[in-house]
């Protein structure tokens, strides 16, 4: 069963919210754009996450990652009362598959992420 939270009636309703704010997140880590980041995710990471972290991660994943190519979204899963999104990438630089861990916020309203894994 897909869970959502509060950001849809229906799965096609929450996607439609939440894979913008998804590919703006995705965007800034690869561009290295620490102030998009800033604006897609909650305070309580932001607290976690500093610009100097943030760079060097840019520095180390992104050029070995290289550029997105495509995602799938395998899952929709509920983390505690949040709504955590699953997925499958290809990336440019590596055959591997790569899974991205996107949480949501629930309730925030623009939808904001708690929590982004990329492996």
């Amino acid at each position: 069963m897909n869970f959502f939270g509060t950001f849809g009636s229906t799965d096609a309703e929450a996607l439609q919210l939440l894979l913008p704010v998804v590919d703006r997140a995705l965007y800034a880590h690869q561009a290295g754009d620490y102030q998009e980041y800033l604006s897609v995710i909650t305070s309580n990471l932001a607290a976690k996450i500093t610009q100097e972290d943030f760079m060097r991660a840019h520095r180390e994943v992104a050029p070995q990652l290289g550029t997105l190519q495509s995602k799938l979204l395998l899952a929709a899963l509920r983390r505690g009362e949040n709504p955590m999104l699953l997925f499958s990438a290809k990336f440019s630089g590596t055959e591997d598959d790569i899974v991205i861990n996107i949480t949501f916020k629930n309730g925030t309203k623009p939808p904001l992420i708690e929590w982004l894994w990329i492996e």
